[in-house]
């Protein structure tokens, strides 16, 4: 397997040939013989900015749960694309992170949830979660299901519990917020999102959302 100091250039010229070509199962070989998941990471932490594209890039096609971490600093690299190839790699990594049979009723789940279906979506997403524990987008799925429910606490407690798992998970700090604002907590609402801004800087709703808490709060201050 190759060495991050030696073999960069290798996986940079793989990655324009990407680019060229589109061929995304020709690299998914090249860095699939000639890499170990530990050495993308290196280079994901240490290369230049192409290399921390190429890396990323392959780490949402070989990466496992080990890469979390590394690609959750990365969605707010100084580089625009490596932040955006490391947010696919980042959300590719939590929907696979589990057994197969895990996968394939997290997918169900979240076909249920995108389609407004929280009612059918809550029983399979919480015996995913008794089942898989550790798979932070389970709780993640259970929590949206609560949410679309409007059943708050639960939600609350089912975010936090994916966020536990993986603290990089921009969009559980944004689902907490909305936890908040649905019972009227605004400033606690205003503190999530800039969390969840703060891991992903390209996270545009969240900056919206942030905006208008704060005027209203600045039209509504607190009396005391």
């Amino acid at each position: 397997m190759s060495q991050p100091a030696t073999r960069t250039s290798r996986i940079v010229n793989q990655y324009r040939r990407y680019l060229d070509a589109s061929d995304s199962l020709d690299f998914f070989r090249t860095v699939n013989e000639s890499y170990t998941v530990d050495t993308l990471l290196t280079l994901l932490r240490r290369g230049d900015s192409e290399s921390r594209r190429a890396s990323a890039l392959a780490l949402s096609m070989v990466g496992d749960v080990r890469a979390t971490e590394a690609l959750g600093h990365r969605l707010s690299d100084r580089d625009r694309g490596v932040r955006l190839i490391a947010d696919d790699a980042f959300r590719a990594i939590l929907v696979r992170d589990a057994a197969p049979s895990h996968h394939q009723n997290l997918l169900q789940v979240m076909h249920l949830n995108d389609g407004g279906e929280f009612a059918a979506a809550l029983t399979p997403a919480m015996v995913l979660v008794q089942q898989a524990p550790r798979y932070a987008e389970a709780h993640h799925q259970l929590a949206i299901a609560y949410l679309g429910l409007q059943e708050y606490a639960s939600a609350d407690c089912a975010f936090r519990n994916c966020l536990w798992h993986c603290r990089f998970h921009y969009l559980a700090w944004s689902g907490l917020a909305d936890c908040r604002r649905a019972i009227g907590d605004q400033r606690e609402a205003l503190k999530h999102l800039h969390r969840a801004i703060a891991i992903c800087p390209d996270f545009e709703s969240a900056r919206i959302q942030a905006r208008a808490i704060r005027r209203s709060l600045n039209r509504n201050p607190p009396t005391h």
